[in-house]
């Protein structure tokens, strides 16, 4: 009797013309009916000829009205987050228009019309199963419809990357290499360079067994007892690549090549940077080489030279045979004694070059875990990746030619894209400073904030093999960032670093070789890059970042489903202290895992934990601090995380 009154109706429609929009998840519930559940658990139901502009799961944001038989409904006017952007489904061609029925119902219809990439568009027919990205959604940009593109048709040998391409496709990264048909006529674009012929000298290549794009080469001569003649010959894909052609706007876009456990995602297309750019062996090559010397204290000559040349690798190495025999394992040896000569000059060139590393780099010890596949994305088994004595030799050699690239680029032309880090943020100096304090380590605040002092610290700590203090002010450290300008590298002890050694794999590198090569042939009125390249590259870097961060935690959930740990007792690390648990480490796979307090003992209520300090108390005695080293065992494996009691 009263919902049919008309004063209450009246009543009712003047107060929600005055309620303030409201957030909440949609859920459909067939053809005509939706919900949108709101965050306190309100639900609300959302008229039906608005069913077209939203999905299911979407996060939106919805006004609330009366209709005309009094009933609160909602809205929806913007989209706050998709829940589903890729999705798997069946084709479906009607009137040469092509659409996509999802597998699994997330529109009130169920169908949408899609856009297909040229790769495909020919293959494509009826009833193929493919992934598609929804690149349309009608709350978005005020479009009246959704719409998909198809991304990848899908098969048996490749169904199992969609975890893959779905969280790529979130971060709106490639899921594919670029196309080769973008590369219809491969031929040098600078004849008119001379480029020295350097295809006698017996160059070799280093890198993983498995490595087809290879962008670097060395050949080292000694030319006296105390000193290293050292070629660094670098691809050259800038021969090939015209700037601002379609490859190059491609590459500019997508910036890296993507390296994920178990696929890689190449910056180039594959003709080019694993066969034309690529430092096969016994293959004649163009290159930009570093020519520079390196006394036995460490130190590198001022005397610098870049230029363009051919050379031809003698030897495809990898990391780890050249270190087993350098360190006098197994059977394997150099071809010949050309080869053996090279590899034994390398190794001095690493040791006269240490010098000096070790006292301007500050290294992170960093443990790197690497999983291990079988067929079609299964998971063997993850292992520590020890960095050997071959991967050093070859990290230095890189690390000093950037180093001579830097130096060229800033003398030169003044600006390039370098590689800035300063080291502490100065927002959390005070915290360092209370930090050192409490262990009697005394520094000046603002001498902290410099090179000098940044290197002089850590050398110290390391001294003092003070995990936990330097485990606590990597928290209050700065992230490494891209810019035209130079600037410092402090944990390279560098006033200036700037990279051009891998330009198969960084766009940022390619456009450093079109510069030193302006530098080589006396054009100095090049133009500066737009600083629009260097945020996008800091951008797709931290993307790049989070992807694998996703990968890595589903494939280790993946890992732990196929793996017996019933009572199985793991050791990890403390590497975060929470008010509500700590967060740890396993050191033997690498995975993360959450210890929540009531798991942390028998009685939590003698706990007290410290959160700023890193450190638990159990009857104000100290019990656990981060860098601890403890034992546990796996509660619980779900999408949400690893869940662990401590034993």
């Amino acid at each position: 009797m009263l919902y049919n009154n008309f004063l209450l109706l009246k009543l009712k429609k003047k107060f929600t013309k005055h309620l303030p929009p409201i957030k909440g998840f949609v859920k459909i519930l067939n053809q005509k009916t939706g919900i949108l559940e709101t965050d306190q658990k309100y639900i609300y139901y959302i008229s039906c000829i608005y069913l077209k502009y939203i999905m299911e799961g979407d996060y939106i944001l919805a006004n609330i009205k009366n209709d005309d038989n009094g009933k609160l409904r909602v809205i929806p006017i913007k989209l706050l987050e998709s829940n589903i952007n890729v999705f798997e489904g069946i084709i479906k061609k009607k009137n040469d228009i092509i659409y996509i029925i999802p597998e699994k119902k997330i529109l009130y219809k169920n169908i949408i019309k899609c856009n297909i990439k040229k790769n495909i568009k020919n293959i494509i027919k009826n009833g193929d199963k493919v992934i598609a990205k929804i690149i349309q959604h009608p709350l978005k940009r005020g479009n009246d419809m959704f719409i998909a593109e198809i991304t990848e048709l899908l098969n048996e040998d490749n169904k199992y990357l969609i975890p893959w391409w779905t969280i790529l496709l979130k971060y709106n990264l490639s899921i594919n290499s670029p196309s080769n048909n973008l590369c219809k006529e491969i031929k040098l674009l600078d004849n008119n360079i001379y480029r020295k012929d350097l295809t006698k000298l017996c160059f070799i290549t280093i890198d993983n067994k498995d490595t087809k794009d290879i962008d670097d080469a060395l050949y080292i001569e000694q030319i006296s007892e105390d000193r290293l003649l050292i070629y660094v010959a670098i691809a050259d894909p800038t021969a090939y690549i015209k700037k601002d052609n379609e490859i190059d706007q491609i590459a500019s876009k997508r910036m890296f090549t993507n390296y994920l456990p178990g696929l890689t995602i190449p910056l180039l297309p594959k003709i080019l940077s694993e066969n034309f750019c690529s430092l096969n062996p016994n293959k004649k090559r163009p290159v930009l080489i570093c020519k520079m010397i390196i006394h036995k204290n460490g130190v590198l000559s001022k005397k610098i030279i870049f230029f363009t040349g051919w050379i031809k690798s003698n030897a495809k190495l990898n990391y780890h045979d050249v270190s087993n025999w350098l360190e006098k394992i197994g059977n394997w040896k150099p071809d010949n004694d050309k080869i053996k000569q090279q590899i034994i000059f390398l190794y001095k060139f690493y040791l006269y070059r240490k010098k000096w590393n070790n006292q301007n780099i500050v290294y992170f010890n960093n443990t790197n875990y690497k999983f291990i596949f079988g067929d079609k994305g299964h998971i063997i088994d993850v292992i520590i990746e020890k960095k050997r004595i071959a991967h050093k030799i070859i990290e230095t050699a890189m690390i000093t030619a950037n180093i001579c690239a830097s130096e060229i680029l800033y003398k030169k032309l003044g600006f390039g894209i370098y590689n800035i880090y300063y080291g502490f943020n100065i927002n959390k100096i005070n915290k360092i400073m209370e930090l050192l304090n409490e262990y009697n380590i005394k520094y000046d605040k603002l001498f902290l904030m410099t090179l000098k002092g940044y290197k002089k610290i850590y050398n110290k700590l390391y001294k003092l093999n003070a995990s936990f203090i330097l485990n606590r002010i990597k928290k209050y450290q700065l992230i490494t960032l891209f810019n035209i300008k130079p600037g410092p590298h402090f944990s390279l002890g560098l006033k200036r670093y700037a990279t051009w050694t891998s330009p198969i794999r960084k766009f940022g590198d390619m456009i450093n070789h079109r510069l030193i090569k302006s530098v080589i042939n006396k054009k100095y009125n090049i133009e500066k890059p737009f600083n629009d390249i260097f945020i996008n590259m800091n951008k797709k870097r931290y993307l790049h970042k989070k992807a694998k961060n996703d990968l890595s935690n589903f494939l280790y959930l993946q890992y732990f489903k196929n793996i017996s740990i019933r009572s199985k007792i793991f050791i990890s690390e403390i590497i975060d202290i929470f008010y509500y648990g700590i967060k740890i480490r396993l050191i033997k796979n690498g995975a993360y895992a959450f210890v929540p307090k009531k798991f942390l003992c028998n009685n939590i209520d003698n706990i007290s934990i410290n959160q700023e300090k890193g450190v638990i108390f159990n009857k104000n005695k100290l019990f656990f601090k981060i860098t601890d080293k403890i034992k546990v065992i796996i509660k619980e494996v779900s999408i949400s995380g690893i869940i662990a009691k401590i034993i």
